[in-house]
């Protein structure tokens, strides 16, 4: 489950102490390795003056600020060494102009109960932070249908205030995050080996149990690059597809190489239809069994 870690440390350390430690002892693919890097990131958090010496730096270099920051503006990027990132997640109380709302109900996630695709380390660096709600769900027994039922279990409502600590697994840790009272900041490490990038992440309907909708992950850059082989390939593509239609952990991402792979290599239709009723995905079987209909 989520853990909440009682750290306690008035210990502090720099940005780059704090990356060096864990480049050199923190194992990745290891959950209670990146647990044992709380007391590091708890004194980080206690050193207040590095967040607003980036801060300067970033700002007085306007032209290049949080250029390779693929998050969204709510996300500011520390640090990215290997498989690991150092992270700050701004919070703000909801607008009292109603235009605003929505936006920004999208924008940091609020009130929409989702997972996420890495696990992480995050602790409360400013203001009284945001109440959460805790359910989990195994992960790897999801399919990733949308409207698929899963089995959520709650285990808590909680905050993150400054000061405390938690950790989140991969696939497995859902939360719902309710507007904070006052401007908040925490700070997050992020573990993500190459091989849980390939991994999607899902919102929830915790009403009907079910996975309600997708979170944009870079697995949307691979559907568009199966799509757009369909228009462009050739015979070397029809080859790479029929690989990632076979072996990617992505159902969606298979499904659209299976479509393209089916229009690049028309006179195998049948073949490659016929091997996809052996997916584990439902609606991958589904469509090929109304691609093999059509051929009777």
């Amino acid at each position: 489950m989520a853990l909440t870690l009682n750290i306690d440390t008035s210990e502090t350390t720099s940005l780059d102490e704090f990356v060096e430690y864990v480049t050199k002892n923190v194992d990745s693919r290891d959950d209670d390795s990146l647990c044992d890097a709380a007391p590091m990131l708890k004194a980080l958090s206690n050193n207040k003056s590095f967040f607003t010496d980036y801060l300067n730096n970033e700002l007085q270099n306007w032209e290049d600020f949080q250029k390779v920051n693929l998050y969204t503006s709510q996300t500011f990027a520390f640090a990215s060494e290997g498989d690991f990132m150092v992270r700050a997640n701004v919070w703000v109380p909801p607008s009292e102009v109603p235009e605003e709302q929505t936006w920004t109900n999208e924008m940091f996630y609020y009130l929409v109960p989702h997972d996420h695709n890495f696990s992480f380390l995050t602790v409360g660096f400013w203001g009284s932070g945001y109440e959460t709600t805790i359910y989990e769900y195994d992960g790897d027994r999801a399919i990733g249908e949308l409207g698929e039922k899963v089995d959520l279990r709650f285990l808590e409502n909680t905050s993150l205030p400054e000061g405390k600590m938690m950790f989140y697994r991969a696939n497995k840790d859902i939360h719902s995050q309710a507007h904070p009272t006052e401007f908040s900041i925490s700070l997050n490490l992020l573990a993500s080996p190459p091989e849980q990038g390939f991994k999607d992440q899902y919102c929830f309907d915790l009403t009907s149990s079910s996975i309600s909708s997708d979170v944009a992950t870079t697995n949307m850059c691979r559907l568009m690059l199966c799509k757009l082989a369909r228009y462009v390939g050739n015979g070397k593509s029809a080859n790479l597809l029929e690989s990632i239609s076979e072996t990617h952990p992505a159902s969606r991402v298979r499904a659209e190489a299976y479509n393209s792979l089916a229009s690049l290599e028309a006179d195998s239709r049948e073949r490659i239809w016929l091997r996809a009723l052996g997916d584990k995905s439902i609606s991958i079987k589904t469509r090929a069994r109304s691609e093999l209909d059509l051929m009777l």
